[in-house]
């Protein structure tokens, strides 16, 4: 199970941001605007931290890979790598303002 925890953990810190900013932009339409500036900023904040871990996963993949090599190293990359952009998509609209 570890294994497959570490070849998808960009999509789960993409799915745990989608989570959270869903969360927010809800929580935000009930208690005030969806579009006011602290919820923006959380949800930036959000985004800016999920797309870190992604990065730091992301490295950590390549550095593993170049030490012991091996396919799940490769996958984990990847995952790493489409999670940060799918992380960096979906905060968009919250650095743009819709």
């Amino acid at each position: 199970m570890a294994r497959w925890l570490w070849m998808t953990g960009g999509l789960v810190v993409w799915a745990a941001q989608f989570s959270g900013l869903y969360a927010l932009s809800s929580l935000a339409d009930v208690v005030a605007e969806a579009d006011a500036p602290v919820w923006r900023m959380a949800g930036l904040a959000l985004t800016v931290a999920s797309a870190l871990v992604c990065g730091g996963l992301l490295w950590l993949a390549v550095q593993r890979r170049r030490r012991q090599g091996g396919f799940r190293h490769d996958i984990a990359a990847l995952s790493a790598g489409v999670g940060g952009l799918a992380v960096i998509w979906q905060g968009l609209p919250t650095v743009i303002g819709y």
